[in-house]
């Protein structure tokens, strides 16, 4: 009697189809824990590179990023952070994610550039030190941003004790508003970004931001107001030290995005596959 064999073919597995399987969990897991984070020191204890912290406690690093960032916001607003405080974060925030990135991928990229050009910089953050020919650009945003008038404060006469008010609060979040908001969480790349670079990584800021005028990449009149109570280091035009916490949400091949288009966190490949990712650059240069 012939026997039959029954042959099971396995679906095709490519590693684009496992990296969004391991964002879909990484996102689960960022939702639950995201309360903690809200609440005390961040801790994601699942896999340490997904948490980076910059900490602005370096004297000189705190000055090389200020003194950026003023400059900055002088030459494309005529004038500083007094008068243009919202630019001048905006600045501050991208720098934060520049060295966030540099702190996880290290030697494998160039170091973050601080030089100011006279037209401009060429559209992209890094380079790889092995293959100098292949961009990555960095876009960071922004856990929330709030309004300065609806920080729960109370005003002190003396500007520094003032400002001891807004780096020692911080912000309470339940699990309800902590899905919300990250359910709105999204970046953009331009087209200029998008041409010139080969890889996009994407930064989500942990700390309060503070300003009066920037962009909400939250839509705040769909959050109960009552959460904002108290934040922890905010991002604020004084310039003062402190430690910022970031998570690194993910990344794309350029050739993935569209410019001019909101991008979500579903959106990303797992950021645990980026080494692996960028290795295929390095071999075959």
């Amino acid at each position: 009697m012939s026997q039959i064999l029954i042959i099971y073919l396995m679906p095709e597995v490519n590693w684009m189809k496992i990296l969004e399987s391991q964002q879909d969990e990484f996102i689960i897991k960022l939702k639950e824990r995201m309360p903690a984070f809200t609440r005390s020191k961040y801790d994601f204890d699942e896999a340490i590179h997904l948490y980076s912290l910059v900490d602005l406690d370096d004297i000189d690093l705190t000055d090389k990023l200020n003194w950026f960032c003023q400059e900055l916001t002088y030459k494309y607003y005529g004038g500083y952070s007094d008068y243009f405080p919202d630019e001048f974060i905006n600045y501050k925030i991208g720098k934060i994610g520049e060295e966030s990135v540099k702190q996880y991928l290290g030697k494998l990229i160039s170091d973050v550039d601080y030089e100011l050009y006279e037209w401009g910089d060429d559209g992209a953050d890094f380079y790889l030190t092995n293959n100098k020919s292949v961009n990555l650009q960095v876009k960071t945003t922004c856990f929330s941003r709030i309004l300065e008038e609806n920080i729960d404060y109370e005003y002190e006469e003396d500007e520094y004790e003032y400002f001891c008010v807004l780096e020692l609060d911080y912000v309470n979040l339940e699990h309800d508003e902590c899905q919300k908001i990250l359910d709105g969480v999204k970046w953009k790349i331009s087209e200029k970004e998008h041409k010139k670079n080969q890889i996009c990584i994407f930064v989500l800021l942990l700390n309060q931001v503070v300003g009066d005028r920037m962009h909400n990449y939250v839509d705040l009149k769909e959050i109960y107001k009552e959460f904002v109570s108290y934040i922890n280091h905010p991002v604020y035009d004084f310039d003062c030290n402190g430690i910022y916490s970031s998570i690194l949400c993910g990344f794309k091949p350029t050739n993935l995005l569209k410019p001019n288009t909101d991008i979500y966190l579903k959106d990303l490949f797992y950021i645990g596959g980026l080494k692996g990712y960028l290795k295929h650059f390095t071999e075959n240069y």
